[in-house]
């Protein structure tokens, strides 16, 4: 197990989730018959801000998909700021070999420049396909609930998806925002466990 100077715990073998929270740590589900990991990198809500470490997520798609899921997440990333980028290098992927890299952010990046943001979403999907060319990828952005919905998320969720594709024409995204959904969220807006189990049960299908 590692710790990157971005405050993120990398698990071996095992779910870590630090940051925001006392570090859960899950026990892997039976390897499924692709038997290769699911990578997880993110922000607050991959790190299960607001809700019982049990149902995050992450943890929640290593149940469904029977594969060990390893987290490389921070609270507060964006792309604006590099985070991403650092936290992308700390997954140290190519160690990994996964199946399927999953990176969620956007949301911290609304009111950002456009151009920035376009600029690190190009980096990180490219350090993913050079480090992990045999993996799918795909994208959790925007939620509605933590910093809106009007003219600047939507702005924030154009960039990240049209970096994405630019790269990789392939990419999956997974857009609360431009999906519409409805979830119930804590009072700064971080989604509730329902929400985490659809997260989940959408990550796990790509797996």
């Amino acid at each position: 197990m590692s710790v990157s100077r971005f405050g993120v715990i990398v698990g071996i073998g095992v779910l870590v989730a630090s940051v925001g929270a006392a570090p859960v740590v899950a026990v892997p589900a039976a390897q499924g018959a692709d038997g290769r990991p699911i990578v997880v990198i993110g922000a607050s809500i991959s790190t299960g801000y607001e809700v019982a470490g049990v149902v995050a997520y992450p943890r929640m798609i290593s149940a469904i998909a029977g594969r060990s899921v390893y987290l490389s997440a921070r609270s507060g990333a964006g792309y604006n700021d590099g985070a991403i980028a650092g936290l992308t290098q700390a997954a140290n992927l190519p160690a990994h070999d996964p199946s399927l890299v999953v990176v969620q952010a956007g949301s911290n990046d609304v009111g950002a420049s456009t151009s920035a943001i376009d600029a690190q979403v190009r980096q990180v999907i490219t350090t993913v396909r050079r480090q992990a060319p045999n993996a799918r990828v795909a994208l959790i952005t925007v939620f509605p609930t933590v910093r809106g919905s009007g003219p600047d998320a939507r702005a924030t969720e154009a960039a990240i998806v049209g970096a994405a594709r630019s790269v990789d024409p392939t990419v999956s995204v997974i857009s609360p925002l431009s999906e519409g959904w409805v979830y119930g969220s804590s009072a700064d807006g971080h989604p509730d466990a329902a929400t985490h189990q659809k997260l989940a049960e959408r990550v796990a299908a790509l797996a």
